[in-house]
């Protein structure tokens, strides 16, 4: 059975901390394929302005240049309108017969899956991968994982990814006040942001 990976995000920008994710995901939970989907629109970031689907599409190229086993995809994007986990990772499974599709998802996001739309289907059908780091609300997510899979009967898979200490918000925080964030950001992502004067 082929194993496929779902990262979706805002990814605004991306940065090492998502590459790693991605990556770490492919070897440790060894996936045939990592399809990552940047959103249209997050039903729970609806109050935040985003880079253009473009410039955030173009990025993540970028960040993802020659992996055989991650590929970029506009699903979202395409559809317009408010992007839900559930509709997206059922088209990819439709996609993908026989397949098993899991959404990859960091720690925090994870421990609010139960307000995502849908969320008893979502945690019944598909499995989950979490991004997560040694002594990070390390307990909190053993927890939370024992109850879905008691309650749902959910396949939940924690990664040990390398946390790069900094998230997309930060990093806009860095170029606003022309702060250095090249160790953070793929060299080609950074220029792209200069040449595009994002954020």
């Amino acid at each position: 059975m082929k194993r496929i990976g779902v990262f979706g995000g805002t990814f605004d920008p991306v940065h090492y901390g998502h590459i790693e994710l991605a990556r770490q995901a492919v070897s440790e939970c060894m996936l045939d394929e990592v399809i990552v989907v940047p959103v249209n629109e997050q039903p729970f970031k609806m109050d935040r302005k985003l880079a253009s689907n473009d410039h955030r599409y173009n990025m993540l190229k970028l960040a993802f240049p020659d992996d055989e086993k991650i590929t970029v995809s506009d699903i979202e994007m395409a559809k317009g309108n408010v992007s839900y986990t559930i509709d997206t990772l059922r088209e990819i499974k439709r996609a993908y017969e026989n397949a098993e599709v899991s959404f990859i998802v960091g720690i925090d996001a994870f421990l609010k899956v139960e307000i995502w739309k849908d969320a008893e289907e979502l945690l019944k059908e598909f499995s989950f991968i979490i991004g997560a780091r040694p002594g990070y609300k390390e307990n909190e997510q053993k927890e939370f994982s024992a109850y879905l899979r008691e309650k749902f009967g959910t396949k939940i898979t924690a990664v040990a990814n390398t946390q790069i200490p900094v998230s997309s918000t930060g990093i806009k925080e860095f170029i606003k006040a022309g702060k250095s964030y090249n160790e953070i950001v793929p060299p080609e992502v950074e220029r792209y942001i200069i040449a595009n004067r994002l954020y």
